[in-house]
């Protein structure tokens, strides 16, 4: 049972399920193609471009239709049965281990990366053997047998060179994505100054005394490291007419504690002063009813 399935298997081409997509985005696009250039032209000539359109959309579109079906469902397949070229193994692997398991997939070793080279040249000679094939079958088709060796070999052409600027375009896009995500690596100190880590031989007594001189020397203040910093530490033209006035008044500058101090007194003060004015009103709050009351009674 076994060795039937695989004698019917190796009978049947590898398809890419993806060939519809592919064919349907390859006749949109000659379409497109078509539409723009007949209109293009029909400007140009002054001619009715709405009709060289319509005509130029039409022959671009059976043209790409004949090109991407036989690439598609003829010369692919049978140059990934043959492997004709890394790219088609490396494409038929990929084929075979879609129709496996996920735990399948997982047993398999990794797949290698394609090289630029690789996407480079991708899917060339499929597209020349196919551009031949479609040139040849459409001008024997319209223009007789005897054209279909020329046109065949003109249609290769066209088909490689488009084929190669497309394969050459992602490779720029590969590239310029590459450079976008390589990061930056930065450079420490230690790798700008080697030396700087190293200690001399003999050196020993000196490193050591400089170590206990650190210890014994009393803290400082850390040196400002930016320039906003720096100027943040600068004393500001207040504090400098401060500061030149003590030499020659008896003024000098309030500490933040003494600053306190004195902000509590007036506090004080100010309360005390409060409490005076609560008791006057009461006062007069008191004299007020007691005339009143005087006032009622006569």
């Amino acid at each position: 049972m076994s060795s039937s399935s695989k004698s019917s298997s190796s009978l049947f081409l590898p398809f890419d399920p993806n060939s519809p997509v592919l064919v349907a985005k390859g006749v949109l696009a000659t379409g497109t193609l078509g539409a723009i250039t007949g209109a293009s032209i029909g400007v140009i000539q002054t001619k009715n471009p709405f009709a060289l359109s319509i005509n130029m959309t039409i022959n671009l579109s059976i043209a790409g239709l004949t090109f991407f079906s036989i690439r598609e469902y003829l010369v692919s397949p049978l140059l990934l049965s043959l492997e004709l070229t890394p790219s088609h193994s490396r494409r038929l692997s990929k084929l075979k281990e879609q129709g496996l398991s996920a735990v399948q997939r997982g047993k398999l070793p990794a797949a290698p990366i394609p090289s630029l080279s690789e996407v480079r040249w991708d899917r060339l000679s499929d597209s020349a053997i196919a551009g031949g094939l479609t040139g040849g079958v459409l001008s024997a088709a319209f223009r007789g047998r005897a054209t279909f060796l020329k046109a065949g070999i003109t249609s290769s052409l066209i088909a490689s060179i488009l084929q190669i600027s497309i394969n050459q375009a992602r490779v720029i896009r590969l590239k310029t994505l590459a450079k976008q995500s390589t990061p930056s690596l930065p450079q420490s100190a230690s790798m700008d100054d080697p030396s700087a880590t190293t200690i001399l031989p003999g050196k020993d007594d000196q490193v050591h005394s400089q170590i206990s001189q650190s210890f014994e020397q009393p803290l400082k203040p850390p040196l400002p490291t930016t320039i906003q910093e720096a100027e943040s530490q600068k004393p500001t033209f207040p504090e400098k007419m401060m500061n030149s006035l003590t030499k020659f008044l008896p003024v000098r500058k309030l500490t933040n504690e003494e600053y306190v101090e004195t902000l509590e007194k007036k506090r004080m003060e100010v309360d005390k002063r409060l409490r005076e004015i609560d008791d006057e009103e009461k006062r007069m709050y008191d004299w007020a009813q007691a005339q009143n009351q005087s006032y009622n009674r006569s």
